[in-house]
C-alpha cells in the first residue's frame, strides 16, 4: 500500500451500509468536509439523524450502477459479505474503494489515526492487525497529546512567516531548524517570544 493523505475537501462519498460501521465512517468523512451519500434500505438512528440536519444525503434503496458515477470514494460497509465483494469486484478498477469487512479486498484501507490541531499520525498493519493499530495509535496519543498539537499549529504559523521574510534562504533554513527545538514544545512564551521576533526582521 501506498500511504497518502488526501484532501476530501467536497469530494463526492459513497457508502453503501446504514449501520455502526457506516455512520463511524460518515463522521469521518463529513468532518473532512466530504459530500457524502449513504444508499440502504435501513439506517441506524445517528445516520438517519445526519440526513435530518441535512448534513448528508440519503437514497432509501439499495444501490443502482448509476450512484457510483461522480463518485470518487466508495465504501461498502453493509451486514453481507458477498455484496460488499460484488461491489468491490465491480468498481475497484475505476474507484477509491473501501471494504469495510475485509480490508485485504478493495483498492484502499483507512489506518488507525488521531488528530490534534495540524498533527495527524497513522499507522497500519496492512490488514495484519487492526487492533494492534488501535493500539500503537492509541499509546502515540497519549505522547502527542494537546498541547503538542498546539506546538505543531504554532509550527504551522511560523513557517508561514518565515516563508515570507525577505532574508537569505540560508538564514530561513535556518530559523526552521531553531522552531523544531524542544524549547518550544512545552513553553507558549517561547513561541510567541519566536513570533515577536519575526516581526523585527520586516522592520529592518
Amino acid at each position: 500500500m501506498y500511504p497518502l493523505n488526501i484532501n476530501m475537501e467536497g469530494k463526492e462519498c459513497v457508502i453503501i451500509g446504514g449501520g455502526k460501521i457506516a455512520y463511524r465512517k460518515t463522521s469521518s468523512l463529513i468532518s473532512e468536509g466530504a459530500m457524502v451519500t449513504i444508499i440502504s434500505p435501513e439506517v441506524c438512528p445517528e445516520i438517519e439523524n445526519l440526513a435530518i440536519e441535512g448534513k448528508i444525503k440519503r437514497k432509501k434503496r439499495y444501490p443502482l450502477e448509476d450512484d457510483f458515477k461522480n463518485a470518487f470514494y466508495v465504501i461498502a460497509a453493509t451486514n453481507d459479505e458477498q455484496i460488499n465483494a460484488e461491489i468491490t469486484t465491480k468498481l475497484e478498477k475505476t474507484k477509491l474503494v473501501l471494504n469495510a469487512s475485509s480490508v485485504d479486498k478493495g483498492n484502499c484501507h483507512v489506518p488507525a489515526s488521531f488528530k490534534k490541531g495540524k498533527l495527524l499520525l497513522t499507522v497500519s498493519t496492512s490488514g495484519a492487525s487492526p487492533m494492534l493499530a488501535k493500539k500503537i495509535r492509541d499509546q502515540w496519543s497519549a505522547v502527542y497529546d494537546d498541547n503538542f498539537g498546539k506546538y505543531v499549529d504554532f509550527l504551522y504559523e511560523a513557517r508561514g512567516k518565515i516563508k515570507q521574510l525577505n532574508i537569505p534562504s540560508a538564514r530561513k533554513k535556518h530559523l526552521l531548524q531553531e522552531i523544531i527545538d524542544e524549547k518550544y514544545i512545552d513553553s507558549m512564551e517561547n513561541r510567541q517570544f519566536f513570533l515577536a521576533v519575526l516581526k523585527t526582521f520586516n522592520s529592518c
